[in-house]
């Protein structure tokens, strides 16, 4: 992730990486599905069919184009599902799946396209699975269809092992959306880009220039001089991982037992504004936590004292159980 991502010029984009027509085995024709993320209020959309590169216009949508391609084997048994984005002779990608993984997603790179490994833990895919991937921006993080249809759409655990093993994927929410409307608009990526069009939505991506959510939005992520500051959407929690035993975390609902705590370690001090701001102060041991919060939710974070190990990512969750995700500062 570029660490000045969110003070840096551009605009949001709001776009869905990964979803399917009836070109495939989706529900809907590709023009009703261009239709459907433009209600919703979408800037742009990949239409990633299976085994195919599906063709459409829009004159409200920038469409990049893409496929989903299942190639390889696992340790498990299953195969990689690719994702593969910006390219355009599938009869290529065809024939560099039968030859390997490895092959199909060098050809991907070859032609300046895109890919990332799709649903994970859907997949059955193993750490060392996806550790022996090359030429992958990435892995879906979040999967709207496999969570709302076979609750297997998290893959978080999947991506903090690559990250400690010094991998350095990025991470993505997409809906994979075949039976609409129930899969579509959960999971969606926000990325700044310099130039509204399909080269530069896919250079911001390329260069990690993005995070991914279900709604919560991210207002800024930074890690500087041993200090780690965010600034959020109201949310319940907020996370801050790292390698193995590293981390952070503050809920509302940790923070009123605190507040209440007897205990020696740790220390409270809050302060409430005119405008309804409560400001707390909260020491465990050398780990200092300044935390803002509006009607009880959580809207800003700073954190002292904590050695991060590796890389160091954020993670926060709105009343709803809703999620974002900042893609990784590595260390």
């Amino acid at each position: 992730m570029d660490d000045n991502l969110f003070d840096s010029p551009g605009k949001w984009l709001r776009g869905n990486l990964h979803c399917h027509t009836t070109e495939s085995d989706g529900r809907w024709a590709p023009q009703e599905v261009v239709d459907h993320y433009s209600a919703c209020e979408y800037d742009f959309i990949a239409l990633t069919d299976h085994e195919v590169i599906t063709k459409t216009e829009s004159q409200k949508l920038t469409l990049i184009p893409g496929t989903e391609i299942v190639a390889g084997h696992a340790i498990l048994g299953d195969s990689y599902h690719v994702v593969a984005l910006n390219v355009e002779d599938n009869d290529a990608l065809q024939k560099r799946k039968l030859e390997s993984l490895g092959s199909l997603l060098d050809y991907v790179a070859s032609v300046k396209g895109l890919a990332f490994i799709a649903h994970p833990y859907w997949s059955r895919l193993t750490t060392q699975d996806l550790s022996e991937v090359n030429n992958s921006l990435g892995i879906e993080v979040y999967n709207t269809g496999c969570d709302v249809l076979v609750a297997k759409g998290f893959s978080t655990v999947h991506w903090d092992n690559l990250l400690a093993l010094g991998k350095r994927p990025y991470g993505f929410a997409v809906d994979d959306a075949h039976w609409y409307p129930i899969d579509s608009a959960g999971g969606w990526i926000w990325t700044k880009v310099k130039e509204e069009t399909a080269e530069g939505i896919l250079a911001s991506i390329r260069e990690g220039r993005f995070y991914s959510t279900m709604g919560p939005s991210i207002e800024s992520f930074t890690y500087s001089n041993g200090t780690a500051e965010a600034r959020f959407s109201p949310v319940r929690r907020v996370d801050l991982i790292s390698m193995g035993g590293v981390g952070f975390s503050a809920s509302t609902d940790s923070y009123e037992r605190v507040k209440d705590a007897r205990n020696g370690m740790i220390r409270v001090s809050t302060d409430r504004n005119a405008e309804g701001v409560e400001k707390a102060r909260i020491e465990l041991g050398n780990r200092i936590a300044h935390l803002e919060l509006r009607n009880k939710n959580i809207t800003r974070l700073r954190l002292e004292g904590v050695a991060f190990q590796k890389y160091l990512r954020l993670e926060i969750t709105d009343s709803d159980g809703k999620k974002a995700w900042s893609n990784p500062v590595l260390l």
